[in-house]
């Protein structure tokens, strides 16, 4: 008996050694061949499993490496190595359900002894900021820190949701404590970092912009890329404010600069947004929406409302109003229906065309599919009002479904929305790179509103045009138009818009900072102030006329 267990010992040990030999011979197909009869041989033995998931990661059998690795986990319990091992997998592939299923099967805060428990936390911690679970990320990320309070990774997450989240009691007590826990030179200018930044929420300018300047911050992270775009960015904000407008623009440049040229920033193309533009120019007139919307029948959707307008115009601040009122739902900024548009047109060869043989069933399943998505976000008996700016390219293909639903299209002077969009912080996609430069983001909105002039002619929209200065100026009068174009009641809680922003778990948009504060006029006439003004107010003449500003 004890012969044949030695036997098998030795066995499956070499069937591990030859499927080695073979992978590293990119041999992946014996290999894997190997490590199943050694998994056949002792399926506890998790060396097996570990090398035969990363053959199938090689292979890119992403799901059967899943399978084989929670499998694993199902049958032999924890195992702090493959446990390990599969959640990193997990994670990089953006398996979450079964990233949650593990956690729940590993049961982290049993009183279980394994080593690691930190970085488990912190996986956790990223998989509930992914879910937007604030709250669950703060308490992993704080757990991690309990579990080893040198594990640097975990203060950097909790940095980052204490400042985007505005909860700076916290955040001012785990800077205080994290000084305190490293000496390591790198980990302290990452923390000066911190420190200057919590300094710049607290209006102490001055002082932020001292602490990195004199410990050169910029030169002794420039090897963090993604921590020196934010060092950038919080000198442009500071100089701002010190009244430095051209150190604050040069800021913001290199800033830009360094994001666009970001690998991963290389495949967005930003003419494709203009080829896009371009087609609905042509198709989206009076005579192909009138031939759609006279052969289909479509129920009374008033109560949605969808909320537009070229970034950085005040759709957050319009946001932040609405969810005030009782009878108002707004959703999170999501691409609801832009995700519906696109699988429509995948499923018609990207026909723009295809529209025009729309019938009644796919427009009710459109729509119906609409509804399901949103449907645990709202009260239906409640105005819905969907905030996504860049709708605003899409209001043909909303007038082709949703004809009767309404918009608000928010307004800013197109001089500051431009400055703004140049120095806001946005995730970059086709769209968004136009704001890395600001040549680029006059280009863009201009695009962008040669595209609504022909909507107001074409489309017969119901839409109410909101200026973000007439809500800073006369905040009741232009609230109350609002309430009344959606007929509703005004209601006394929107005054107090910005005791509802604080009260969110966090706010995903660039002005998550200044929706918490109550109105204020110094975002108005921003653009004045920078050297590029008066070739901006040339280049967007035509819009500042149209607009009356």
């Amino acid at each position: 008996m004890l012969t044949s267990k030695k036997k098998n010992i030795k066995l499956y040990q070499s069937h591990i050694e030859e499927g080695i030999k073979k992978a590293n011979n990119s041999n992946y197909a014996e290999a894997e061949t190997d490590f199943l009869k050694a998994i056949e041989l002792d399926n506890s033995n998790h060396i097996g499993f570990i090398n035969l998931s990363n053959i199938y990661i090689i292979q890119k059998k992403i799901d059967q490496c899943v399978k084989l690795l929670i499998g694993y986990i199902i049958k032999n319990d924890f195992h702090q190595t493959i446990t390990c091992h599969a959640i990193k997998i997990l994670h990089h592939y953006n398996y979450h359900k079964d990233l949650l299923k593990i956690f729940n099967l590993i049961n982290l805060d049993s009183k279980k002894n394994f080593d690691n428990k930190n970085y488990l936390y912190f996986i956790q911690g990223l998989h509930y900021e992914i879910e937007k679970k604030y709250k669950e990320a703060k308490e992993a990320f704080s757990k991690s820190i309990s579990s080893n309070k040198y594990y640097f990774d975990s203060y950097v997450m909790l940095f980052n949701l204490y400042e985007s989240t505005n909860d700076f009691k916290k955040y001012n007590k785990l800077l205080n404590e994290s000084f305190k826990n490293f000496a390591n030179t790198k980990h302290i200018k990452t923390l000066l970092f911190y420190q200057a930044l919590y300094l710049n929420r607290e209006k102490n300018f001055l002082s932020s912009q001292k602490i990195i300047l004199q410990n050169d911050l910029n030169n002794s992270l420039k090897n963090n890329t993604s921590l020196l775009i934010k060092i950038l960015d919080l000198e442009a904000k500071n100089n701002e404010k010190l009244k430095n407008y051209s150190l604050a623009f040069k800021k913001i440049g290199e800033r830009n600069s360094i994001i666009a040229n970001l690998e991963e920033n290389k495949i967005f193309d930003r003419k494709k947004i203009y080829h896009s533009i371009d087609k609905y120019k042509i198709f989206f007139n009076k005579k192909n929406i009138g031939n759609i919307n006279s052969k289909l029948t479509y129920q009374n959707d008033k109560n949605l409302v969808f909320l537009i307008g070229f970034p950085r115009s005040g759709t957050t601040l319009l946001d932040s109003i609405l969810r005030s009122h009782s009878k108002i739902n707004v959703l999170e900024e999501k691409p609801y229906l832009l995700n519906l548009r696109h699988e429509f047109f995948k499923q018609n060869n990207n026909n723009l065309n295809s529209l025009l043989n729309i019938t009644q069933n796919i427009k009710d399943k459109i729509r119906n599919n609409y509804f399901k998505h949103i449907s645990k976000k709202i009260n239906h008996k409640k105005i819905i009002v969907d905030k996504f700016p860049l709708t605003m390219i899409e209001l043909g293909f909303v007038k082709c479904i949703f004809p009767n639903s309404k918009i608000i299209l928010a307004m800013r002077h197109p001089c500051d929305v431009v400055t703004s969009c140049y120095f806001s912080s946005f995730k970059i996609n086709d769209a968004m790179i136009n704001f890395l430069n600001w040549r680029d983001a006059i280009y863009f909105y201009d695009k962008v509103f040669g595209l609504f002039e022909l909507y107001e002619k074409e489309l017969n929209l119901q839409f109410l045009t909101v200026k973000y200065e007439d809500i800073i100026k006369n905040f009741s009068k232009k609230t109350k138009q609002l309430t009344e174009f959606l007929e509703l009641d005004y209601d006394d809680n929107m005054k107090n818009f910005f005791v509802t922003a604080r009260n969110r778990q966090k706010i995903s948009t660039p002005s998550y900072s200044q929706v918490i504060d109550p109105l204020y006029n110094s975002s108005i006439d921003r653009w004045k102030k920078y050297p590029y003004a008066k070739e901006m107010e040339k280049a967007l003449y035509k819009w500042i006329k149209k607009f009356k500003y």
